[in-house]
């Protein structure tokens, strides 16, 4: 017979349609021969060799309708082939899906583990600029308190030699005579105060361009 019970491949479920089906087609030999020469062609050429015996008039009757219930037996076989490769597919897809969305998940998460370090660095970054500022304006501060020391020195050192210069053992010290002198100590006083105030004038403008 050409039908198997056994074959799940054949697409029948109970015995008794198959044993039917089998004697069907046995009522000519065309019909096996049909069956077993296209069990492995699609429903289209099945039913492109039928219609080809069907029309042809030198074809018995008895040989047509045999051939008729192998087509049949054959179109539920390629149903469920064609049902085996759709399921093949749903899995496949199935399948495909779960891995895009693995690695959707894995890509997210990587993203994120970036964003995280970056914004450690960026935080690092920003602290250590800030040491940075910290340490330069305590050098400018130093710079100052340097300057500053410098000028009391210079001021120091300009009101010894004033004092040295004015002493008993030197009566006159300026084309000016007496009155000369006076003026000399004026004019010397008069530009230690400028220098005072030109000074702190510079350590104002320098504040406030750091405060901005």
């Amino acid at each position: 017979m050409a039908l198997r019970p056994e074959d799940p491949s054949g697409g029948f479920q109970h015995g008794n349609v198959v044993a039917f089906i089998n004697e069907k087609m046995a009522r000519h030999i065309k019909g096996p021969e049909f069956y077993l020469e296209n069990i492995s062609l699609s429903w289209a050429e099945v039913e492109d060799k039928l219609r080809a015996i069907l029309e042809n008039s030198a074809v018995t009757s008895e040989a047509k309708e045999a051939c008729a219930w192998s087509s049949l037996a054959l179109g539920v076989r390629c149903a469920r082939r064609q049902g085996q490769l759709h399921t093949c597919r749903v899995q496949w897809l199935q399948d495909f899906t779960n891995l895009h969305k693995s690695a959707l998940q894995a890509l997210a998460s990587n993203m994120n583990e970036l964003t995280a370090k970056h914004e450690m660095e960026r935080r690092e970054a920003a602290y250590q600029l800030q040491l940075t500022l910290a340490k330069l304006a305590e050098v400018q501060k130093e710079k100052e308190l340097l300057r500053w020391k410098l000028l009391q020195a210079e001021m120091a050192s300009s009101w010894e030699w004033q004092q040295v210069s004015e002493g008993p053992g030197l009566t006159t010290t300026s084309v000016f005579g007496a009155n000369g002198a006076g003026e000399e100590k004026t004019r010397r006083r008069l530009l230690l105060l400028l220098l005072l105030l030109t000074a702190a004038v510079e350590g104002g403008r320098q504040k406030d361009a750091e405060g901005v």
